[in-house]
Protein backbone atom coordinates (compact mmCIF):
# COMPACT_ATOMS: atom_id res chain seq x y z
CA UNK A 1 0.00 0.00 0.00
CA UNK A 2 1.05 3.51 -0.69
CA UNK A 3 2.38 5.42 2.32
CA UNK A 4 4.11 8.71 3.42
CA UNK A 5 7.87 8.05 4.54
CA UNK A 6 10.82 8.92 5.22
CA UNK A 7 14.33 8.16 2.83
CA UNK A 8 17.74 8.09 4.23
CA UNK A 9 21.13 7.24 4.12
CA UNK A 10 21.62 3.31 4.97
CA UNK A 11 23.85 4.24 7.51
CA UNK A 12 21.21 6.83 9.32
CA UNK A 13 18.60 4.05 9.12
CA UNK A 14 18.18 2.39 12.04
CA UNK A 15 18.78 5.11 14.26
CA UNK A 16 16.29 7.47 12.63
CA UNK A 17 13.64 4.53 12.68
CA UNK A 18 14.07 4.63 16.68
CA UNK A 19 13.55 8.51 16.51
CA UNK A 20 10.58 7.97 14.55
CA UNK A 21 9.43 5.04 16.74
CA UNK A 22 9.99 7.50 20.13
CA UNK A 23 8.13 10.32 17.97
CA UNK A 24 5.31 7.88 17.74
CA UNK A 25 4.71 8.17 14.08
CA UNK A 26 6.55 5.16 12.56
CA UNK A 27 4.15 2.77 10.65
CA UNK A 28 4.31 -0.60 12.17
CA UNK A 29 2.16 -1.64 10.47
CA UNK A 30 4.26 -1.75 6.81
CA UNK A 31 7.60 -3.02 6.40
CA UNK A 32 10.73 -0.71 6.03
CA UNK A 33 11.87 -0.12 2.30
CA UNK A 34 15.54 -0.55 0.98
CA UNK A 35 16.92 0.42 -2.41
CA UNK A 36 20.90 0.22 -3.52
CA UNK A 37 21.45 3.56 -1.21
CA UNK A 38 18.95 4.19 1.06
CA UNK A 39 16.30 3.23 3.89
CA UNK A 40 12.88 4.27 2.82
CA UNK A 41 10.59 4.10 6.47
CA UNK A 42 7.02 4.45 6.33
CA UNK A 43 5.60 6.93 8.83
CA UNK A 44 2.04 8.41 9.53
CA UNK A 45 3.24 11.89 9.57
CA UNK A 46 6.67 13.98 9.97
CA UNK A 47 7.16 15.10 13.02
CA UNK A 48 8.41 18.80 13.38
CA UNK A 49 11.79 19.81 14.05
CA UNK A 50 13.52 16.74 12.27
CA UNK A 51 15.01 18.01 9.14
CA UNK A 52 14.02 14.70 7.06
CA UNK A 53 13.12 14.13 3.26
CA UNK A 54 9.58 13.24 2.92
CA UNK A 55 8.17 11.24 0.06
CA UNK A 56 5.54 8.73 -1.08
CA UNK A 57 6.32 4.97 -1.60
CA UNK A 58 4.36 1.88 -1.90
CA UNK A 59 4.92 -0.52 1.02
CA UNK A 60 4.36 -4.56 1.99
CA UNK A 61 2.01 -4.53 5.03
CA UNK A 62 3.96 -6.00 7.90
CA UNK A 63 2.94 -9.58 9.23
CA UNK A 64 3.45 -10.17 12.81
CA UNK A 65 6.34 -13.21 13.05
CA UNK A 66 6.55 -16.05 14.72
CA UNK A 67 9.55 -14.98 16.17
CA UNK A 68 8.61 -11.53 17.99
CA UNK A 69 4.75 -12.44 19.07
CA UNK A 70 3.22 -15.78 18.60
CA UNK A 71 5.71 -17.60 20.54
CA UNK A 72 5.70 -15.04 23.14
CA UNK A 73 2.15 -16.26 24.03
CA UNK A 74 1.37 -18.98 26.51
CA UNK A 75 -1.18 -20.95 25.29
CA UNK A 76 -1.69 -24.57 23.58
CA UNK A 77 0.38 -25.03 20.48
CA UNK A 78 -2.53 -26.55 18.15
CA UNK A 79 -4.64 -22.82 18.89
CA UNK A 80 -0.82 -21.08 18.28
CA UNK A 81 -2.34 -20.93 14.15
CA UNK A 82 -5.22 -18.39 15.05
CA UNK A 83 -3.13 -16.05 16.71
CA UNK A 84 -4.03 -12.88 14.33
CA UNK A 85 -1.25 -11.62 12.01
CA UNK A 86 -1.89 -7.63 12.14
CA UNK A 87 -3.92 -5.29 14.57
CA UNK A 88 -4.49 -1.65 14.56
CA UNK A 89 -2.22 1.05 16.53
CA UNK A 90 -4.41 4.23 17.10
CA UNK A 91 -2.02 6.87 19.31
CA UNK A 92 -0.43 4.55 21.75
CA UNK A 93 -3.30 1.82 21.57
CA UNK A 94 -3.28 -1.36 20.33
CA UNK A 95 -6.54 -2.77 19.21
CA UNK A 96 -6.92 -6.17 18.56
CA UNK A 97 -9.66 -9.14 17.28
CA UNK A 98 -9.49 -12.48 18.53
CA UNK A 99 -11.41 -15.47 17.81
CA UNK A 100 -13.81 -16.91 20.25
CA UNK A 101 -11.36 -19.77 20.60
CA UNK A 102 -8.56 -17.28 21.92
CA UNK A 103 -10.51 -14.78 24.08
CA UNK A 104 -9.84 -16.93 27.41
CA UNK A 105 -6.24 -16.26 26.40
CA UNK A 106 -6.93 -12.65 25.99
CA UNK A 107 -4.00 -11.23 28.70
CA UNK A 108 -1.44 -13.00 27.18
CA UNK A 109 -2.19 -12.03 23.85
CA UNK A 110 -1.74 -8.58 25.37
CA UNK A 111 1.21 -9.10 27.40
CA UNK A 112 3.35 -10.55 24.41
CA UNK A 113 2.24 -7.09 22.19
CA UNK A 114 3.42 -4.98 25.04
CA UNK A 115 6.47 -6.82 24.60
CA UNK A 116 7.11 -7.01 21.29
CA UNK A 117 6.10 -3.28 21.17
CA UNK A 118 7.23 -1.09 24.04
CA UNK A 119 5.88 1.83 23.10
CA UNK A 120 2.32 0.72 23.13
CA UNK A 121 0.88 2.18 26.71
CA UNK A 122 -2.13 -0.19 26.47
CA UNK A 123 -3.12 -3.12 24.38
CA UNK A 124 -7.12 -3.79 24.34
CA UNK A 125 -9.48 -6.35 22.75
CA UNK A 126 -11.70 -5.18 20.10
CA UNK A 127 -14.92 -7.48 19.91
CA UNK A 128 -16.56 -5.28 17.30
CA UNK A 129 -18.96 -2.79 17.13
CA UNK A 130 -21.90 -1.82 19.48
CA UNK A 131 -24.78 0.87 19.61
CA UNK A 132 -26.16 3.34 17.66
CA UNK A 133 -22.83 4.98 17.38
CA UNK A 134 -20.96 1.81 15.98
CA UNK A 135 -18.23 2.73 18.18
CA UNK A 136 -15.55 -0.38 19.16
CA UNK A 137 -16.50 -2.72 22.14
CA UNK A 138 -13.49 -2.59 23.90
CA UNK A 139 -11.58 -4.33 26.85
CA UNK A 140 -8.45 -3.38 28.14
CA UNK A 141 -6.03 -6.81 28.35
CA UNK A 142 -2.81 -5.31 28.93
CA UNK A 143 -1.46 -1.85 30.56
CA UNK A 144 -3.35 1.57 31.52
CA UNK A 145 -6.87 1.72 31.35
CA UNK A 146 -7.70 5.10 29.93
CA UNK A 147 -8.25 4.70 26.29
CA UNK A 148 -7.86 8.23 25.00
CA UNK A 149 -5.11 8.71 22.99
CA UNK A 150 -3.13 11.25 20.97
CA UNK A 151 -2.92 10.24 17.11
CA UNK A 152 -0.20 11.49 14.81
CA UNK A 153 -1.35 11.63 11.10
CA UNK A 154 0.12 13.31 8.30
CA UNK A 155 1.47 16.58 10.98
CA UNK A 156 -1.93 16.51 12.70
CA UNK A 157 -2.49 15.79 16.13
CA UNK A 158 -5.66 14.12 16.57
CA UNK A 159 -7.28 13.57 20.13
CA UNK A 160 -9.37 10.35 20.11
CA UNK A 161 -10.89 7.70 22.37
CA UNK A 162 -11.72 4.67 20.08
CA UNK A 163 -14.61 3.74 22.89
CA UNK A 164 -16.26 6.74 22.53
CA UNK A 165 -15.67 7.48 18.99
CA UNK A 166 -14.81 5.15 15.96
CA UNK A 167 -11.49 5.80 13.98
CA UNK A 168 -10.02 3.92 11.32
CA UNK A 169 -6.43 4.82 11.53
CA UNK A 170 -5.51 2.38 8.25
CA UNK A 171 -7.60 5.20 6.05
CA UNK A 172 -5.05 8.18 6.68
CA UNK A 173 -3.67 7.70 3.17
CA UNK A 174 -7.53 7.67 1.77
CA UNK A 175 -7.65 11.07 4.01
CA UNK A 176 -4.61 12.34 2.44
CA UNK A 177 -5.76 11.78 -1.25
CA UNK A 178 -9.16 13.54 -0.74
CA UNK A 179 -7.37 16.29 0.61
CA UNK A 180 -5.17 16.14 -2.84
CA UNK A 181 -8.41 16.85 -4.83
CA UNK A 182 -10.03 19.78 -3.13
CA UNK A 183 -9.80 22.57 -5.07
CA UNK A 184 -9.38 25.88 -3.73
CA UNK A 185 -12.63 27.96 -2.62
CA UNK A 186 -14.39 24.39 -2.52
CA UNK A 187 -17.34 24.06 -0.02
CA UNK A 188 -17.24 20.74 1.61
CA UNK A 189 -19.66 18.58 3.34
CA UNK A 190 -18.43 15.30 5.37
CA UNK A 191 -21.29 14.23 6.75
CA UNK A 192 -19.79 11.28 9.09
CA UNK A 193 -17.18 13.41 10.33
CA UNK A 194 -16.20 11.60 13.67
CA UNK A 195 -13.71 13.03 15.21
CA UNK A 196 -12.89 14.84 12.06
CA UNK A 197 -9.88 13.14 10.12
CA UNK A 198 -11.12 13.92 7.18
CA UNK A 199 -12.61 17.54 7.69
CA UNK A 200 -9.36 18.40 9.36
CA UNK A 201 -6.79 16.71 6.71
CA UNK A 202 -9.04 18.80 4.40
CA UNK A 203 -8.50 21.78 5.91
CA UNK A 204 -4.41 21.61 6.49
CA UNK A 205 -3.62 20.08 2.62
CA UNK A 206 -6.15 22.10 0.25
CA UNK A 207 -7.84 25.68 0.50
CA UNK A 208 -10.79 24.77 1.07
CA UNK A 209 -13.23 27.78 1.68
CA UNK A 210 -14.87 25.86 4.78
CA UNK A 211 -15.77 22.36 5.77
CA UNK A 212 -18.79 21.43 7.12
CA UNK A 213 -18.34 18.16 9.58
CA UNK A 214 -21.48 16.28 10.99
CA UNK A 215 -21.70 13.78 13.19
CA UNK A 216 -24.54 12.28 15.23
CA UNK A 217 -22.19 10.91 18.50
CA UNK A 218 -21.95 14.11 20.84
CA UNK A 219 -18.51 13.04 22.41
CA UNK A 220 -17.44 12.14 18.56
CA UNK A 221 -18.02 16.31 18.07
CA UNK A 222 -16.49 17.36 21.28
CA UNK A 223 -13.47 15.46 20.44
CA UNK A 224 -13.65 17.10 17.13
CA UNK A 225 -13.89 20.53 18.69
CA UNK A 226 -10.81 19.78 20.92
CA UNK A 227 -9.40 18.47 17.17
CA UNK A 228 -9.80 21.89 15.87
CA UNK A 229 -8.28 23.85 18.50
CA UNK A 230 -5.11 21.89 18.83
CA UNK A 231 -4.27 22.12 15.41
CA UNK A 232 -5.40 25.84 14.96
CA UNK A 233 -7.62 25.10 11.85
CA UNK A 234 -10.59 27.85 11.43
CA UNK A 235 -12.47 26.31 8.32
CA UNK A 236 -13.51 23.33 10.29
CA UNK A 237 -17.29 24.39 11.11
CA UNK A 238 -18.64 20.96 13.38
CA UNK A 239 -22.46 20.38 13.36
CA UNK A 240 -24.14 17.78 16.58
CA UNK A 241 -26.94 16.11 14.51
CA UNK A 242 -28.06 13.88 11.93
CA UNK A 243 -26.75 14.18 8.83
CA UNK A 244 -29.85 13.07 6.85
CA UNK A 245 -31.61 16.38 8.27
CA UNK A 246 -28.46 18.50 8.83
CA UNK A 247 -27.05 18.28 5.11
CA UNK A 248 -30.26 20.39 4.55
CA UNK A 249 -29.27 23.03 6.42
CA UNK A 250 -26.37 23.87 4.81
CA UNK A 251 -25.92 25.52 1.06
CA UNK A 252 -25.59 22.80 -1.69
CA UNK A 253 -21.30 21.43 -1.54
CA UNK A 254 -18.78 21.58 -4.24
CA UNK A 255 -17.75 17.93 -2.50
CA UNK A 256 -19.48 15.15 -0.17
CA UNK A 257 -17.99 12.74 1.90
CA UNK A 258 -19.75 9.71 3.14
CA UNK A 259 -17.22 7.53 5.03
CA UNK A 260 -19.78 5.35 6.90
CA UNK A 261 -19.28 2.11 4.96
CA UNK A 262 -22.07 0.48 6.51
CA UNK A 263 -24.88 2.37 5.64
CA UNK A 264 -23.94 5.72 3.59
CA UNK A 265 -25.63 4.21 0.62
CA UNK A 266 -29.02 4.57 2.32
CA UNK A 267 -27.95 8.25 1.72
CA UNK A 268 -27.25 8.40 -1.42
CA UNK A 269 -30.41 10.14 -2.51
CA UNK A 270 -30.13 13.21 0.24
CA UNK A 271 -26.70 13.09 -0.81
CA UNK A 272 -27.39 13.92 -4.53
CA UNK A 273 -29.93 16.54 -3.88
CA UNK A 274 -27.04 18.25 -1.99
CA UNK A 275 -24.29 18.19 -4.04
CA UNK A 276 -23.35 21.21 -6.94
CA UNK A 277 -22.92 20.93 -10.42
CA UNK A 278 -19.65 19.00 -11.09
CA UNK A 279 -19.86 18.57 -7.60
CA UNK A 280 -18.08 15.22 -6.31
CA UNK A 281 -19.41 12.82 -3.91
CA UNK A 282 -17.00 10.08 -1.90
CA UNK A 283 -18.89 7.55 -1.21
CA UNK A 284 -17.35 4.59 0.88
CA UNK A 285 -19.18 1.12 1.07
CA UNK A 286 -18.32 -2.29 2.01
CA UNK A 287 -19.81 -5.37 -0.34
CA UNK A 288 -18.66 -8.55 -1.65
CA UNK A 289 -15.69 -8.52 -4.93
CA UNK A 290 -17.73 -9.75 -6.94
CA UNK A 291 -20.81 -7.27 -6.63
CA UNK A 292 -18.98 -4.14 -6.81
CA UNK A 293 -19.88 -3.82 -10.28
CA UNK A 294 -24.24 -4.43 -9.34
CA UNK A 295 -23.45 -1.63 -6.73
CA UNK A 296 -21.77 0.96 -9.06
CA UNK A 297 -24.58 0.34 -11.43
CA UNK A 298 -27.35 0.77 -9.08
CA UNK A 299 -26.17 4.17 -7.90
CA UNK A 300 -25.57 5.51 -11.58
CA UNK A 301 -29.46 4.43 -11.54
CA UNK A 302 -30.22 5.68 -8.75
CA UNK A 303 -28.81 8.92 -9.55
CA UNK A 304 -31.01 9.02 -13.44
CA UNK A 305 -34.00 8.43 -11.50
CA UNK A 306 -33.77 11.49 -9.66
CA UNK A 307 -32.22 13.31 -13.08
CA UNK A 308 -29.30 13.40 -12.31
CA UNK A 309 -26.11 12.01 -14.14
CA UNK A 310 -23.42 10.87 -12.35
CA UNK A 311 -19.55 9.47 -13.54
CA UNK A 312 -17.52 7.11 -12.11
CA UNK A 313 -14.43 9.02 -11.48
CA UNK A 314 -12.41 7.13 -9.26
CA UNK A 315 -13.36 3.09 -7.74
CA UNK A 316 -10.49 1.96 -5.37
CA UNK A 317 -10.41 -1.29 -3.40
CA UNK A 318 -9.33 0.44 0.16
CA UNK A 319 -8.61 -2.98 2.06
CA UNK A 320 -10.35 -6.60 3.23
CA UNK A 321 -12.90 -6.83 4.78
CA UNK A 322 -13.53 -10.83 4.89
CA UNK A 323 -12.49 -13.37 3.26
CA UNK A 324 -14.94 -12.22 0.08
CA UNK A 325 -15.90 -8.57 0.65
CA UNK A 326 -13.88 -5.29 0.99
CA UNK A 327 -14.36 -1.72 1.62
CA UNK A 328 -14.78 0.43 -1.13
CA UNK A 329 -13.99 3.97 -2.30
CA UNK A 330 -16.48 5.24 -4.85
CA UNK A 331 -16.07 9.14 -6.09
CA UNK A 332 -18.81 9.95 -8.26
CA UNK A 333 -19.11 13.58 -10.30
CA UNK A 334 -22.27 14.92 -10.86
CA UNK A 335 -21.88 16.09 -14.95
CA UNK A 336 -25.17 16.62 -16.22
CA UNK A 337 -29.13 16.52 -15.32
CA UNK A 338 -31.21 14.07 -16.95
Amino acid sequence: MRSLCIRVRKSEGESTRKKLLDAGVLDVGLKVGRNEDSVLLPVTSVPEGMDLLACEEDFEERRLGETDYKKKVQLPDELRELLPTSFDIIGDIGIIRLPDELVPYRNEVGRALKEVFPRLRTVALDAGVKGEYRVRDLEVIAGDPELETVHLEYGLRLYIDPSKAYFNPRLANERKRVASLVQPGEFVVDMFAGVGPFALMIAKYSQAQAVAAIDINHDAVELMRRNIATNHITNVHPIEGDSRQAVFDLPCSDRLVMNLPHTAREFFADALTRLNFNGTMHLYHICERDEIGQVIDGLITEALGMGVVVKVESLLELKTYSPTASVYAIDLRLVAWA
